[in-house]
């Protein structure tokens, strides 16, 4: 059996991707498995691979419930004696980021060491409090989330209305406490965290989000294998982009200028799934955003619409799957148990292969990952390529 180095338990299925890719981008054995409820059925199966995730799809749920999946994970996952038991939570902070970090602390046994910080996407941590490119979190574009908007204090505070006194440490350094938040501005203060980590990593269930996990790789896999695939086959690609944030909404229409002529398929008007000879397709919800639909409904019928539009192509183009409501519904749609990633197309751009297999190639992100161009840099490579 394969040892472990790494077990990540995220709580939606982008996070889990993008927590886990820098380890396979560097030559790891990784998989994610897409759900609490076929861990123990990937686990019996032996033969694990370096690097595992598992989704505990619990962002949305009140927040016993959170917790409750949590420690289910986190007790699965403890006997395997995984080298860094991660946790990984929204780097803005969306979610039940403090219950279902408590119940990772209580099942494990272990130290909380918080930082979620990740600097390439403009995210940082100052006196424990998150900034985005600069502006505090609450005053961000995330602030405003429709569906799960992050808290408006820092982190100490939150962890403080719990009764645990977090003590924020300075970048770069690991504390003397049980518990700590660490600050963190900049990718090389995230290195130095995780240099540290190593030193003594039993003593800790690390808290964090894809920089830290980037920074770990960096030092667990210093040499990336050869033979690692870096970019997706991309001769057929089908755009799903179910998240309805202002960036998403930006990369979509950086895309559609990038690509003249782009078919355009819109899963809650009604538009049927048909077959269409494009190499290049792009789903979205609506014609024109609106409140009309819940985050479920969207994530349903987008699925829906994806499930019809792969049944009748007669093959599995390169999918796209971005918001992680949407790509967990997808998934679930078309009978997933895991995907063993590749790497990165692009931080944050997670890759890999629906439940190994190589002709069936999938690729997510979150919705607020990237910048306005990230989608049409894409579309303009798959062209390209094709």
């Amino acid at each position: 059996m394969t040892e472990l180095a790494v077990a990540i338990v995220a709580d939606d299925l982008t996070g889990a991707m993008d927590a886990a890719a820098p380890f396979a981008r560097r030559g790891a054995r990784t998989s994610v498995v897409i759900a609490l409820e076929r861990l123990a059925e990937v686990i019996a199966q032996g033969d694990l691979p370096e690097v595992l995730a598992v989704n505990t799809e619990s962002r949305h749920l009140p927040a016993d419930q959170a917790a409750r999946r949590v420690a289910e994970a986190i007790e699965r996952l403890l006997p395997l004696a995984p080298q860094i038991l991660f946790k990984k939570v929204d780097s803005t902070l969306r979610g039940n980021v403090v219950a279902e970090c408590l119940a990772a602390r209580r099942s494990s046994g272990r130290g909380l060491l918080v930082c979620p910080a990740v600097p390439a996407q403009g995210r940082t941590l100052r006196g424990g409090q998150v900034y985005v490119h600069g502006e505090p979190l609450a005053s961000s574009d995330y602030g405003r989330d429709a569906r799960s908007a992050p808290p408006a204090e820092p982190l100490p505070t939150l962890f403080g209305h719990e009764g645990l006194a977090f003590p924020v440490i300075p970048a770069g350094t690991v504390p003397d406490e049980s518990d700590a938040i660490v600050d963190a501005v900049s990718e090389t203060d995230l290195k130095a965290l995780a240099q540290r980590l190593l030193e003594e990593p039993w003593r800790w269930l690390v808290v964090g989000a894809a920089g830290l996990t980037e920074a770990l790789s960096d030092s667990l896999f210093p040499t990336p294998a050869e033979s690692v695939p870096l970019t997706p086959p991309m001769d057929s690609l089908l755009f799903a982009v179910g998240s309805r944030c202002d960036q998403a909404r930006r990369q979509v229409d950086h895309l559609c200028d990038a690509v003249p002529g782009l078919p355009v398929i819109h899963a809650m008007d009604d538009d049927m799934a048909r077959p269409d000879p494009a190499r290049l397709r792009l789903i979205v919800p609506e014609r024109q955003p609106s409140a009309r639909f819940t985050a479920e409904q969207v994530a349903q019928g987008m699925a829906r619409c994806i499930g019809e539009l792969l049944l009748m192509s007669g093959h599995a183009p390169l999918l796209f799957l971005t918001g992680g409501d949407t790509a967990m519904a997808v998934l679930e749609r078309v009978g997933v148990r895991q995907i063993v990633l590749a790497g990165e197309w692009a931080p944050g751009v997670a890759w890999g292969w629906l439940d190994g297999e190589r002709d069936r190639p999938v690729m997510t992100k979150a919705g607020g990952f990237g910048d306005d161009a990230l989608l049409a840099r894409l579309g303009q490579a798959s062209t390209t390529r094709g």
